[in-house]
């Protein structure tokens, strides 16, 4: 009983996070229009990409994209990042577990497991009053915000920018503790925006005991990745759901007169309005001098006339 009322409380604080459009993002918008690798897209370069795009998108090489074949070609590069996003979470769970069996028997024992999230719970309780809330400093709130900036060489910087591309593309988010908003989110389970330590510890020996399938009191490597493997897969069908339900909504947007097919221009006039939002500084080209445009307020669509049944 205590396992599966922890599984569907564990269920409800996941975050659903869609696959968001590459033009969302500037770092991904230029990785995927710059086709001569100077680290900045023209007006012409993003032109000819999208063109390519379109092209590649009309199977059928009418002119013409239908609902069809614009949701099929997203559904494939989905499919693929989600493949490419659940093997990083399985190798980064195989590490985190070898870091936390200390004494690298192959069993996790509550000690160790406790020994982890009790050094998380104190770096957010900065006044040590065995309570996380607002009394705690705010400078402390984003994981690694203390750590010494050294200066780096070029190589550490662009393995840094290739990190952050990788995580810019990832569609499959899981919860994180590592920012003050991801911690409340998964253990202040009562939103009264504070978590005593108490009710935290609790909550962690739940999940260690849900994670202890045959109940022998220490967790091997297989039942701490079978847990694990369990919550990033609904997460995957989560995210795969709502992002392909998305994928209908922005067709239906771009088919400016609702006929069903997307022709080249209608599909040019949301990207150029893609290009003239990040290039902020108006150049004609967006790259790193131009600043982060203001974040876009999302109007809410009739769900009625961009609902449609389909096979997610």
């Amino acid at each position: 009983m205590k396992k599966t009322t922890y599984l569907t409380l564990l269920t409800a604080v996941l975050i659903s996070v869609g696959a968001a459009a590459a033009s969302h993002n500037k770092m991904v918008y230029v990785d995927q229009y710059d086709l001569n690798d100077d680290a900045s897209v023209t007006l012409a370069e993003f032109d000819q990409a999208r063109r390519a795009k379109f092209d590649r998108i009309d199977e059928s090489n009418d002119g013409i994209i239908s609902e069809r074949e614009y949701v099929f070609e997203y559904k494939n590069r989905l499919d693929g990042q989600l493949q490419t996003d659940r093997v990083g979470q399985v190798k980064q769970t195989k590490i985190r577990f070898k870091s936390l069996d200390k004494d690298q028997n192959a069993q996790m024992v509550w000690q160790e497991y406790d020994r982890s999230g009790s050094s998380h719970f104190e770096r957010f309780d900065t006044n040590g009053d065995n309570v996380i809330d607002d009394n705690d400093t705010q400078a402390t709130k984003t994981w690694g915000s203390n750590k010494d900036k050294k200066q780096q060489t070029p190589q550490q910087i662009s393995a840094k920018r290739a990190a952050k591309l990788r995580w810019a593309k990832t569609a499959l988010r899981m919860p994180t503790t590592h920012s003050y908003k991801g911690f409340m989110t998964i253990y202040d389970a009562d939103s009264d925006n504070r978590v005593t330590l108490k009710d935290y510890t609790a909550r962690r020996r739940a999940a260690f005991d849900v994670t202890d399938s045959n109940d022998d009191d220490w967790i091997s490597e297989d039942e701490y990745l079978f847990e694990y493997e369990n919550r990033v897969d609904r997460q995957v069908q989560r995210t795969r759901k709502n992002a392909i339900k998305q994928t209908y909504v922005r067709f239906s947007v771009l088919d400016k007169d609702e006929n069903g097919q997307m022709t080249f221009a209608e599909f040019q006039r949301s990207g150029h309005r893609s290009f003239k939002r990040l290039d902020t500084n108006n150049d004609g080209a967006v790259n790193s001098d131009d600043p982060m445009p203001k974040k876009r307020k999302h109007k809410k669509h009739d769900k009625k006339k961009h609902s449609k049944k389909s096979d997610y």
